[in-house]
């Protein structure tokens, strides 16, 4: 099938690409405006190394090798995060206050990032009790840290240093960038149902006749 055959198929088909192309944009402009979209929390954790006393004569060393060893505490402080034994502690807090969370739902679905010098937490859920999870899971690591990593005392102290106030719905920019994503895949699959059908119909048009036997045509009789 030639570039310019497939120019005159989808110039006959135009209308149909250009409904199915339109119908995505605003179907899904209008879902993640007023749809059941989710909302997101997260909150970001510092891990302050703490520098014993009168060390300034060897503080770089001890900076250095603190620093080595922080970025293994904060290994164990994700994995602290996403384990079932915290989480299961959060669902109990977060009941308290009278949100019903699933362990097993909450397990697959936050996550926690490990940073250059501490650790993210993120989680998309279906309604505002998002911002309840995530200060329960915050409020459980900074409190209870010497519980939860006994040995994090030897090297330094787990810190909050941001979080979100409320949860939010996602912001426009990645409204506009879903929406696009899927307008472009409503064009491609478009074009390409169209394609598919005109093969499959196995109709010849007027306007297929000199491509298809390489010479011009005169005139024609209707």
């Amino acid at each position: 099938m030639t570039a310019d055959r497939v120019g005159r198929i989808l110039g006959r088909w135009w209308w149909f690409i250009g409904a199915v192309t339109f119908a995505t944009l605003v179907g899904s402009l209008l879902w993640q405006s007023f749809g059941p979209v989710n909302y997101e929390a997260e909150a970001e954790l510092l891990l302050v190394l703490e520098l014993p006393p009168d060390s300034e004569d060897r503080q770089f060393g001890i900076e250095n090798s603190r620093a080595q060893a922080s970025s293994v505490v904060i290994e164990d402080l994700v994995r602290l995060g996403r384990g079932r034994s915290l989480l299961r502690e959060v669902v109990e807090a977060v009941a308290e206050d009278g949100v019903a969370v699933d362990l097993e739902v909450l397990a697959s679905t936050i996550d926690v990032f490990p940073l250059a010098r501490g650790l993210r937490l993120e989680l998309t859920w279906e309604d505002q009790s998002a911002q309840t999870i995530i200060d329960a899971a915050v409020k459980l690591l900074v409190e209870e840290q010497t519980r939860l990593y006994p040995s994090l005392s030897e090297l330094g102290t787990l810190r909050l240093i941001d979080k979100t106030d409320e949860a939010t719905r996602p912001r426009l920019v990645l409204v506009i960038l879903n929406a696009a994503l899927a307008t472009l895949a409503a064009l491609l699959a478009a074009v390409l149902a169209v394609l598919m059908i005109d093969w499959r119909l196995n109709r010849l048009f007027a306007d297929d006749v000199p491509d298809l036997l390489d010479t011009c045509v005169i005139g024609t009789v209707r």
